[in-house]
Order: C-alpha cells, then sequence, then structure tokens
C-alpha cells in the first residue's frame, strides 16, 4: 500500500524520540492518600501482547481499545481488547515518508486483533475473537488497529450489540451481537478518513466521530450517526474550519452531544451539537486549545460530578519546540464555562502534565468506585529506548541530556496514573508505568464491578493488561 505523507501531519510519540534533549521535572509531593486504587493494588493479567509467538508476528504493541460486553440472554460479560500493531514500525515507515522526495511512500501493516478475558480459563487467558488476518490477504491489508469499541443497544431492534472501529486506510466498523469468535459483521465502511476515534450514545443514537490521522489537506473531521440499521452524516466539515482535520472524542452531556477536535494549527475545539433544540446548530464553547493551542487534540473526555472532563495531547514535537511544554486538562459546566484543572493558573495548582513536561497526552480516563482516574503518555521511555537500543546517539546526545538532567531522573519514565474525588486535589497512583518505563501510556481504562482494567501502549516489548482492585491490600 502506498500512502501519502503531509509534512505537518500529527507525528506518533515514537517518530521524535531522537529529538528530546531536555529532563522532566519530579512530580511534588502529594497529602495523604485517602483511598481509592493504589499501585499496589494492580496486577498484570496478560502477557505481554498476549502471547510470545503471535506477538513476534504481529507486534500487538497497543491495547487501543477495551469494553465490557455482556450480549443479550448471558447473565455475564467479557473485557474485549483491541489491538493497535507495530506502531514503532508505521513510525519508521512515517519517517521515510518525511524524508523522501516521492509523494508517495509504501506502507506495511499488520494485521490487528480483538481478544477477551477468560479468567476462568487461566489468570493470564485472552482469547482471540477477531483476527483481521482472516478478512484479508495481508499483502492487501489496509487495516492496522481496532482504534475503539463500544456496547449500544440498538435504537432499531433493540439487540445490544459490541461495535469496533478501525484505523487504516480504510475505515471500517464491525460489530457482533454475542462476542464469540466468526461473528463479526462488517456494518459500514468509508475510505474518507483514517480512524474512528471515539464512539458515544447520545439520545438513543450512536456517534461515531472520525479523524484524519494521514493529514491529508483534502479531508476534514467528520461524525456519523447510527441507530443500529443505518449509517448518516451528521458533521462532514470539521465543524466548517478547514483545520479541524478531526473529531477525535465524544461524550453525552447537559442534554448535548459534546465533540473535541483536532486542530493542529490554532489547538483544538470543543463544540456541542444534537441538543434539546432541534433547529439549533453547534454550539463552540472551547477554542485555540482551551489554556494553549499548544493542545492540539481534545483527546479524552468524560463526565464527572457535574463537569465534562477534556484531556488534551500535544504533537511531540510541539512539545519541545514550545519548551517542553506538556498538555492540559480542563472542564467545562453544563452552562459552557470551563476552566483549567492541570495547566497554567490550574485549580489543582499543578501545571502542565502534573508538572512533567514529557507528558504529552492525556490518554485514557475512568471513574471507579467514586474515584475519577486519569491517565497520560510519557515521551520520556522512547528517549531511553534509544539511549539503550542505539549507542550510537549516545555521544551525540550525551551532553544535552546531562544538562538537562534526564539521565539522574529514568525513574521519572513510565505512564503516569493520578486519582482525584473532585478535581481539584490529585494522589498519585504510578509515574513510571507500573514500574515499566516500556509502558510509556496507559491507553485505555475500563471499571467494571470491583476492578478497574488498564490497557497499556508498550511499543517495546508488547501491550500489557493490567487489573486493579482496591481488595487485594
Amino acid at each position: 500500500m502506498r500512502i501519502a505523507f503531509r509534512k505537518t501531519i500529527f507525528l506518533h510519540p515514537a517518530l521524535v524520540f531522537a529529538l528530546l534533549l531536555a529532563g522532566c521535572c519530579l512530580a511534588p509531593g502529594l497529602p495523604e492518600d485517602p483511598g481509592g486504587l493504589k499501585e499496589a493494588d494492580f496486577k498484570p493479567i496478560s502477557l505481554n501482547g498476549f502471547d510470545p509467538e503471535d506477538n513476534a508476528v504481529d507486534i500487538n504493541d497497543y491495547a487501543w481499545s477495551m469494553e465490557h460486553f455482556v450480549p443479550d440472554g448471558q447473565d455475564h460479560g467479557y473485557v474485549y481488547v483491541g489491538t493497535g500493531n507495530d506502531m514503532i514500525g508505521l513510525v519508521y515507515q512515517a519517517i521515510g515518508g518525511f524524508v523522501s522526495t516521492e509523494e508517495t511512500v509504501e506502507v506495511t501493516f499488520r494485521p490487528p486483533e480483538i481478544r477477551r478475558y477468560r479468567e476462568d480459563v487461566f489468570p493470564f487467558a485472552w482469547e482471540r475473537v477477531f483476527d483481521y488476518r482472516n478478512v484479508t490477504a495481508e499483502a492487501e491489508l489496509q487495516t492496522f488497529g481496532f482504534r475503539h469499541m463500544r456496547a449500544y443497544r440498538a435504537q432499531s431492534d433493540g439487540i445490544n450489540y459490541l461495535y469496533a472501529g478501525t484505523a487504516g486506510e480504510v475505515v471500517e466498523i464491525w460489530r457482533t451481537v454475542t462476542g464469540e469468535p466468526n461473528s463479526w459483521k462488517l456494518v459500514w465502511s468509508t475510505e474518507a478518513v483514517s480512524s474512528v476515534r471515539s464512539m458515544a450514545e447520545h439520545n438513543g443514537i450512536l456517534y461515531v466521530a472520525l479523524t484524519d490521522d494521514f493529514a491529508d489537506d483534502e479531508q476534514l473531521g467528520a461524525i456519523w450517526a447510527t441507530d443500529g440499521d443505518g449509517f448518516w452524516p451528521v458533521i462532514e466539515d470539521g465543524f466548517g474550519n478547514p483545520d479541524n482535520i478531526g473529531v477525535a472524542c465524544l461524550a453525552s452531556f447537559g442534554g448535548y452531544l459534546v465533540a473535541g477536535t483536532m486542530n493542529v494549527e490554532t489547538g483544538y475545539e470543543i463544540w456541542k451539537l444534537e441538543g434539546p433544540d432541534s433547529n439549533g446548530g453547534p454550539i463552540k464553547i472551547v477554542d485555540n486549545g482551551g489554556p494553549s493551542p499548544t493542545n492540539e487534540i481534545a483527546g479524552t473526555m468524560l463526565a464527572f460530578q457535574g463537569k465534562l472532563y477534556i484531556g488534551g495531547m500535544l504533537n511531540p514535537v510541539a512539545n519541545i519546540t514550545s519548551g517542553f511544554r506538556a498538555a492540559d486538562l480542563i472542564r467545562v459546566d453544563e452552562n459552557d464555562n470551563w476552566e483549567t484543572v492541570v495547566g497554567p493558573d490550574s485549580i489543582s495548582g499543578y501545571g502542565p502534565g502534573f508538572d512533567h513536561w514529557p507528558n504529552t497526552y492525556f490518554w485514557s480516563m475512568a471513574i471507579h468506585e467514586n474515584w475519577f482516574y486519569c491517565a497520560t503518555y510519557d515521551q520520556v521511555s522512547p528517549f531511553f529506548n534509544v539511549l539503550e537500543n542505539l549507542p550510537e546517539m549516545v555521544k551525540v546526545l550525551w551532553a544535552n541530556a546531562r544538562r538537562a538532567n534526564i539521565i539522574e531522573r529514568i525513574g521519572d519514565a513510565g505512564a503516569d496514573l493520578y486519582k482525584t474525588q473532585d478535581g481539584i486535589t490529585w494522589y498519585r497512583v504510578t509515574i513510571d508505568g507500573f514500574g515499566d518505563v516500556g509502558n510509556y501510556g496507559f491507553r485505555v481504562m475500563k471499571s467494571v464491578g470491583d476492578s478497574l482494567y488498564i490497557g497499556t501502549a508498550n511499543p517495546f516489548d508488547g501491550l500489557e493488561i493490567w487489573r486493579g482492585r482496591e481488595s487485594e491490600h
């Protein structure tokens, strides 16, 4: 497959690891932890990449989507995880696209899969229920990940389905009524964008956020909708702004469908639409990336205690060129007033990225047992992977790294996880990827019963799934 790359594409985190020439700050001291999950409560429940044999071939390095699904007629369900595959390989190919004089560059995808947790078989069992290798020949593969999953009881027929949206040259949505192998059906596809970034139910309709990850000048962010029968467009023009090349997150909040965009020029925008006034058009409630236009993507969105929390994402290059500025977290009330939770002049007292400049993404959020959990992507990890695996770069980077205190603070590498009960006082759960700096991001989280499940992005050893249970104290 040949793909055109625009030079201003929103770069994948690992693409710029060789540019990381400065250090990070240790997180400040925190008040005594009053409860909720602690780092010791989390245990791994998967092997890296699910199993060594499959991971060696397909490189299952991102837990890219996660959902709990209970089919109709069943008294229990399973946690499902969709993979993103060989992200580092795609990054290296993208680098070739940037340096090549050709308009298009050959890109090779690896087939993604969906697994479900079968602890009834054994504690690390993840059953494969969908392997994209069975859909199309690998030489013709146009899909490299299942980027988002959502359970939805269809308005059209009342049946509960599990939907899975893909990322690749062709965007597809698959669904299943049972979750079993060989039960997945393709229900929609389009070549207009490159990934399904989010899905959310609002007033009985399932809405789908579409983003152009390849940053094609001719494609804009879009929202489609389905009632379980047909699909129809809701927004196709990036809310009238040609710089909104993606819609990256969705949530039902305050009677409206709220959407966050991807805008690499002036920062993300937040819009509300499909509200009580059926004749009203979309309303913009945040622009210019909120606290800073360096927040190029509104990547995560979750309602908690009457406020909608929105996590920003920075292009890792912008993180460096803006003076090592991390991402910000804001919250919006039902009257469209917003305030900074983590960032400049924040209500928490934390600066961008919880005062840790490599926290380039607020990557996932979850509510579990009345606590709000917020997780990051930490781009120190890919930097250290470079130092470890490419010794020839050490001599070039050593002086800058020493001067900026990177080497002394290697312990800060790895994804961060924080928790709060009010959005103001935050407690640290982990700042080092549960002790594995290869876990540079906590990509997805899901609260199910007494457990909080976390899926990591780990392009060095393969994805990991962790489960937190407070009862394990």
